[in-house]
């Protein structure tokens, strides 16, 4: 039962009991939720109180309304922590999802003044660009933008990177070992040309990580720019120093595909 007494909305506490029943594994991906109806019996609230509160678990993509049918429990984000440089391919093993990518670019461009000056190099060098849609169960869910120095990795714009790793192919290839990276990360809005990728709505929130990657001699060896949709991942952080080693050791262990 919900607390009539506190200042807290009775919508938001309705809220609230539902996500702790999800976490609990009560309600599970796909099942269906009661009925408006059923709910508002069970919490002694109005059918009104408990349609804000599925609107508002909706709107956050905890819930899922198909029409005619019901609410149904969404299935979960994908967590990324990127303290942790763990790959795409990795994070996708982790929830049993299998991983694809589409190449959409891959060449060697003149270094803009931003892109240089991030890689320790002078306007106009060559770089390799490499963009790839990357894909969940076939889902678009990444769109992804790196640059790496041409003088480093030649012959890297000749790779398959439908199907290799980037990382791996650092390492394995050309010798070049990864310690950690900058990242800055915000919160954006999906652009036409994202909406259109990703097969949603223009100016669905989106989070957008860029950063630069370096080596063990702490060189600047790649710059990656990430479109994650808003509604597929959320961040989870765990800055304890032995978490991140043990996590970053690992990654580079594993087939990853960045």
């Amino acid at each position: 039962m919900l607390d009539k007494n506190s200042p807290i909305p009775l919508y938001y506490q309705l809220v609230e009991d539902i996500r702790d029943r999800i976490r609990a594994g009560e309600y599970r991906p796909g099942q269906q939720l009661p009925s408006e109806r059923e709910l508002s019996e069970q919490y002694g609230i109005s059918r009104m109180t408990v349609r804000q509160a599925l609107q508002y678990l909706i709107r956050e993509d905890v819930l899922v309304a198909q029409q005619g049918v019901g609410t149904f429990v969404a299935e979960p984000k994908l967590a990324y922590d990127p303290l942790h440089a763990l790959g795409f391919t990795e994070a996708m093993m982790q929830r049993g999802a299998a991983a694809s990518s589409r190449v959409i670019e891959q060449a060697v461009v003149p270094a803009s003044a931003r892109i240089a000056a991030q890689l320790g190099l002078v306007e106009g060098d060559a770089v390799i660009k490499i963009v790839r849609l990357r894909l969940s169960n076939d889902v678009p869910v990444l769109l992804e933008t790196v640059h790496v120095p041409h003088a480093l990795f030649p012959g890297l714009e000749d790779a398959d990177m439908a199907r290799c790793s980037l990382y791996q192919l650092m390492r394995d290839v050309y010798g070049v070992r990864l310690s950690g990276a900058q990242h800055t990360l915000e919160a954006v809005m999906a652009n036409d040309y994202e909406s259109e990728l990703f097969g949603v709505q223009t100016g669905m929130p989106m989070i957008l990580l860029q950063g630069v990657t370096y080596d063990e001699a702490d060189r600047p060896v790649e710059t990656f720019k990430a479109v994650y949709r808003g509604d597929r991942f959320k961040i989870q952080l765990d800055s304890r120093p032995h978490a991140r080693r043990e996590a970053f050791n690992a990654s580079l262990m594993s087939v990853v595909m960045r």
